[in-house]
């Protein structure tokens, strides 16, 4: 049997098709490539990110009162959660080795620690002559209320400089995300994170976190609503 030659209407038809085929392949692979990068914001983080190194503790809201971290020592007198003590002896080793002088004011403190250091400081006001209410007015502003310290998880630690205090803060604001901290409180945020206590207030979140955090140029709060929220 003779075969029908193909006429032009039959090769546009042929083209047609084909255009359409690579079309919906194009456009599948488009839409695997979303969700995958879809997946690797919401679910990735999840994965790789130590959901409990990001616990939100401020103002508004209470530390875990189940918390049962490890603490270990990172000098004679100051323990952190062992989870971030490495990464803070290398940070402050290598911020010593690029000419500074750090040392760590504050790390772990227990909510009765906190209260005490608060009353301490209400009464150092009162001494100087301030009535009692603007005393623990003024202390509040130095001192997180008890249970509202970042201190209690373990994981925040105030940095100071014995020689060159500005030098060794502006290193580490530059630095720290790279072992996995992050400056609590930074400027422009206080409307999100209450302000905090202290400009040298660093806080460990993991290195994905800290470089994810970094890069938003975002506040703890607004990473964990972004990327945590149900």
């Amino acid at each position: 049997m003779a075969r029908h030659a193909a006429t032009p209407e039959s090769e546009k038809e042929k083209r047609r098709k084909w255009i359409l085929l690579i079309t919906l392949l194009l456009s599948f692979a488009v839409m695997v490539t979303s969700l995958f990068f879809l997946a690797k914001i919401r679910g990735w983080r999840v994965r790789r990110n130590d959901k409990t190194l990001l616990t939100i503790v401020n103002a508004e809201t209470l530390a875990p009162a189940d918390s049962a971290q490890t603490l270990t020592f990172i000098d004679d007198t100051h323990m952190v959660d062992a989870r971030c003590a490495y990464e803070l002896e290398q940070m402050l080793a290598d911020c010593r080795a690029a000419g500074h002088d750090p040392c760590v004011l504050a790390a772990y403190r227990s909510e009765s620690e906190q209260r005490e250091l608060l009353n301490a400081m209400t009464e150092d006001y009162m001494a100087d002559g301030s009535p009692l209410e603007e005393a623990r007015r003024r202390a509040a502003e130095e001192v997180e209320q008890p249970g509202h310290s970042e201190h209690q998880l373990g994981l925040a630690v105030d940095i100071g400089g014995n020689t060159d205090e500005t030098g060794t803060q502006r290193w580490l604001e530059e630095h720290a995300w790279e072992y996995g901290f992050i400056l609590r409180y930074p400027a422009g945020g206080e409307g999100l994170t209450g302000g905090g206590c202290g400009e040298n207030h660093f806080r460990y979140v993991g290195l994905d976190a800290a470089k994810q955090i970094r890069e938003l140029g975002i506040t703890l709060e607004e990473y964990v609503s972004m990327f945590y929220s149900n």
